[in-house]
């Protein structure tokens, strides 16, 4: 049997003066427990060296979301926390401290930075005929016939049409985003929709951090724009800042257990 001494890590939280009393199962029902250094904890199982791995969707997706439920538990419990990537495994308690020590300047100052802030998700989409009728409509006068003149006709005006749609959505994500970031603590942009739905085209898509008790000023922003001709926005939230955690130095890999 082997001797369960590396640890699986969720997250790191601020642990100065909380108690680190078990905080429940977590993946697998392992029992999970606080390993404290320095007013700095890590949430963690004790765990076999070897990665969480299966071919069984199922169980990824268990292991996944018991993952995920214990962040959130720690969060409640310490305030907001750093989640780790699923399957982080350090080598051992010495290696999970080590991580700790070399870093607590940075995890500190980021543990400090996002307490009391929750994140929010923004998307905001635009009707196409709203965002091609800013522009003259293209040309429909070409030949209806069948001929190769006709079909290099529309395929030229679909080109135009899809340049046109760029353009506009560049133009309303310029005008939306700093009326946005004026009243955020920070906003990070994501990754429009690539293809259109129901809702339109998707203009803006944005992760935003604000102070807890101050999303008026986002809520008045965004029904301000939601009230445009042809615009849907759909607000979610509130999370942990999870978006704006970023990185701190070298973390232990799915399928690495020294933490280095």
């Amino acid at each position: 049997m082997t001797e369960s001494k590396s640890k699986y890590t969720y997250c790191i939280v601020d642990a100065a003066g909380t108690d680190t009393r078990s905080l429940g199962t977590g993946i697998d029902d392992e029992p999970v427990s606080v390993v404290v250094q320095d007013d700095i904890g890590a949430v963690v199982h004790s765990c076999s060296p070897q990665a969480y791995d299966t071919d069984d969707r199922s169980k990824a997706e268990t292991w996944v979301k018991q993952h995920n439920e214990t962040i959130e538990r720690a969060g409640d419990a310490f305030g907001t926390p750093l989640p780790m990537t699923f399957d982080t495994i350090f080598a051992d308690e010495d290696a999970l401290r080590t991580f700790l020590d070399d870093h607590k300047e940075q995890i500190g100052s980021c543990l400090g930075d996002l307490a009391g802030t929750s994140e929010y998700g923004v998307r905001i989409y635009c009707e196409e005929d709203v965002l091609i009728g800013e522009t003259e409509p293209a040309d429909e006068t070409g030949s209806s016939d069948s001929s190769g003149m006709a079909y290099f006709e529309r395929k030229k005006r679909e080109k135009q049409r899809r340049q046109e749609l760029a353009e506009r959505t560049k133009e309303r994500f310029q005008s939306y985003f700093p009326r946005i970031e004026a009243v955020v603590d920070e906003i990070m942009e994501e990754d429009l929709d690539r293809e259109s739905d129901e809702r339109g085209r998707n203009v803006l898509t944005a992760s935003c951090l604000v102070a807890d008790g101050e999303v008026a000023g986002l809520k008045q922003a965004l029904s301000e724009i939601d009230a445009e001709p042809g615009i849907e926005v759909v607000f979610t939230g509130p999370w942990h800042p999870y978006s704006f955690v970023g990185s701190f130095g070298t973390t232990a890999s799915p399928t690495d257990t020294d933490g280095t």
